[in-house]
């Protein structure tokens, strides 16, 4: 790496870890929970971003092609303030609740979420003269790229899995390894979906890839991506209210600083994963792998 290159890293991540700063102590000081952050920041940020930076050392990725940077950064940035205000928030909640709890309404969700997080930002990029070039490339070929998919994936599922005390109850069901197994894997398969080909394609194929060639920086490209992710799920955790929100945080402002702090680690990780591989499948399995354990539960609940 280039005096130049480590010098930006080092820049954007004193940025971030200003801002990270400011909301830990805004946390801190009005009661919301500031110990998530702390954790996120430590596992996310430091240490499995630097498991990433490792094993993808030697991996040459090739950048994304972008024809308009200025103006296909600024389209997406104006379709996700609509996305975090209406898309994700106030709309989503009411698909959710129009439609009876169930495979239906997974099903449903997960076609809306294929809309409104490929479709539409997808034809918004052909509409201003962009293209989608490059963004769906497997790069499973490139040095580094298997290892790192295969080590991230089995990472996010262990460890979001010992974090939540998933196994716990998984082996509270009474439930065989074969079919822990079974549901493991089905699990993965819809979130990668769900959650994993959605969001990264909007926020690492789409918005970081476009931001990288605007502002002619990767590091910063990486934070500022990470912050955008994480502020687009502040409408639906404010929404969500009710007692489990109440615990982290006590406010509208509260909620988008702890979103901030803790969110972000995550989206610098996975921000760091694509910049260095450029592997589609890799960010979507990985990101599938992160919400794998936490809706194991819902998943045998809805489809046993």
């Amino acid at each position: 790496m280039s005096i130049a290159k480590r010098s930006d890293t080092f820049r954007a991540a004193v940025l971030y870890g200003a801002i990270w700063s400011v909301c830990v102590a805004y946390l801190a000081s009005r009661g919301g929970n500031f110990l998530f952050p702390i954790s996120s920041l430590i596992l996310f940020g430091i240490v499995l971003t630097g498991v990433a930076i490792f094993l993808t050392r030697k991996t040459a990725a090739p950048p994304v092609p972008v024809a308009r940077p200025r103006v296909e950064s600024l389209a997406i940035l104006a379709y996700l303030v609509i996305y975090a205000a209406v898309f994700f928030g106030p709309l989503s909640g009411w698909i959710r609740n129009a439609v009876p709890a169930g495979s239906s309404r997974e099903l449903t969700v997960l076609a809306y979420k294929l809309v409104v997080h490929l479709a539409l930002p997808a034809l918004l990029i052909k509409v201003v003269g962009g293209s989608l070039s490059g963004i769906f490339d497997g790069g499973l070929k490139r040095r580094g790229v298997l290892v790192t998919l295969a080590a991230f994936c089995v990472l996010m599922i262990v460890v979001v899995g010992l974090l939540n005390s998933i196994f716990e109850q998984l082996a509270a069901r009474g439930l065989s390894t074969p079919a822990v197994a079974g549901w493991l894997l089905a699990a993965w398969a819809w979130m990668s979906v769900e959650v994993g080909v959605t969001e990264e394609f909007l926020f690492r194929g789409l918005l970081q890839s476009r931001l990288t060639a605007w502002i002619g920086s990767a590091p910063f490209a990486i934070v500022a991506t990470a912050i955008v992710f994480a502020l687009v799920h502040v409408p639906a955790f404010y929404l969500r209210g009710g007692e489990e929100v109440a615990k982290q945080a006590a406010n509208l402002p509260q909620i988008i600083a702890l979103t901030i702090a803790a969110l972000g680690p995550i989206g610098i990780m996975l921000g760091t994963l694509w910049h260095r591989t450029r592997s589609f499948l890799l960010m979507v399995l990985v990101h599938g792998a992160i919400d794998t354990m936490p809706n194991i539960e819902k998943m045998i609940r809805i489809w046993s």
